[in-house]
């Protein structure tokens, strides 16, 4: 099934939407028009209660207000760009600089506080819902009028399945991810405990004091990035490991073992789970890279849903995505989108009770 709802309303009178998609299991997810955001995602534990368990906001203004990127989609570019250049064609583009000096989520103005194009793809069973925009040559530095589009689908099991497509008149870069927030505690639980991570990785892309990857390769055995096992997210925390502390929590990219290039279909790349509410996550994309982030500078302003001050390392992102800096390191998987070509990625995102 699949309603719709106004929102709320832009300063320019435009009116946002709010999608509701939600099967016969009692899942429901809602999607806003205004920068694809995921703004709740109800599920039920093993005690069959209904429990919310994406950070999210109750207003346009609250969402217009947030810096956190909270549920959104992000791009053109997600993740970091260092000094906000890269070469591409033989050109050297200078894209929007927002962050210590670098380019992040594509810019001050990328695509999480603008409003997509939304079509019912299905109200039916797996209800879909696609959003689309067109990103204009130039657009915060990049190259190319792009063509855009997000379709997020929600499954009979439960899953969200999530298609990104793209197409651009000229070579440019594009790497498109979701930013939700998750605690499977809830979205106000307000920590991390009781959280268990997997991540089918082998090793990690090491970064600078700003985030920005050093363009070498870590193995993750024996540090607190060795996640091939199911591990205790906060006992990574305690570790007095340099590249920990100097991002105050995890915010890395993990390469991911079974990715292979041109996918049709997504591989398990992360299982997160929660001891007490026996709800489990996997994470399946054809991405070759993952960033996970423990919400390290998460403020109580705005207040989020239901007036929960939400805090630094209470929730944790997935972002399959390119690695950061992909532009820049020739030896990573590229994240150049040629003329004429079409990009195509798939993630879901798979929650079940056990």
């Amino acid at each position: 099934m699949l309603q719709q709802a106004i929102f709320g309303h832009l300063s320019d009178g435009r009116a946002v939407r709010q999608f509701q998609l939600s099967n016969a299991a009692g899942t429901q997810v809602d999607i806003l028009d205004l920068g694809g955001i995921i703004r709740r995602w109800q599920v039920s534990t093993k005690a069959q209660q209904a429990l919310d368990i994406v950070l999210g906001f109750d207003s346009v203004d609250a969402y217009l207000a947030d810096q956190a990127y909270v549920g959104t989609v992000v791009g053109r570019y997600a993740n970091r760009i260092k000094s906000g250049r890269f070469p591409l064609a033989g050109n050297i583009y200078q894209v929007d600089v927002n962050q210590g000096g670098n380019c992040l989520h594509g810019g001050h103005d990328g695509f999480h506080h603008r409003l997509w194009q939304a079509t019912v793809v299905s109200d039916a069973d797996e209800p879909s819902l696609r959003l689309d925009i067109v990103s204009a040559d130039g657009d915060q530095g990049f190259p190319g009028n792009l063509q855009a589009r997000v379709t997020y689908t929600l499954k009979e099991n439960s899953s969200l399945h999530i298609e990104y497509q793209a197409s651009s008149d000229q070579d440019t870069v594009f790497n498109p991810t979701q930013h939700s927030y998750f605690n499977l505690a809830g979205h106000a639980a307000g920590t991390l405990a009781g959280h268990k991570v997997q991540i089918f990785s082998s090793r990690f892309t090491p970064t600078d004091e700003l985030s920005i990857p050093t363009g070498q390769f870590a193995d993750v055995s024996h540090t607190p990035f060795d996640f091939r096992q199911a591990t205790p997210i906060v006992d990574g925390f305690l570790c007095q490991h340099e590249q920990l502390i100097s991002g105050n929590g995890y915010d890395h990219n993990w390469c991911l073992d079974n990715y292979q290039p041109n996918l049709q279909q997504p591989t398990l790349a992360a299982i997160a789970s929660h001891e007490t509410t026996g709800l489990c996550m996997h994470v399946l994309t054809t991405m070759p890279g993952m960033q996970l982030y423990s919400a390290n500078y998460l403020g109580p302003q705005p207040l989020g849903k239901e007036g929960t001050a939400y805090s630094a390392r209470g929730a944790l992102c997935f972002e399959t995505q390119f690695y950061p800096d992909s532009p820049n390191h020739a030896h990573f998987p590229s994240a150049t989108l040629r003329k004429g070509e079409r990009f195509r990625s798939v993630t879901e995102y798979q929650i079940r009770a056990q």
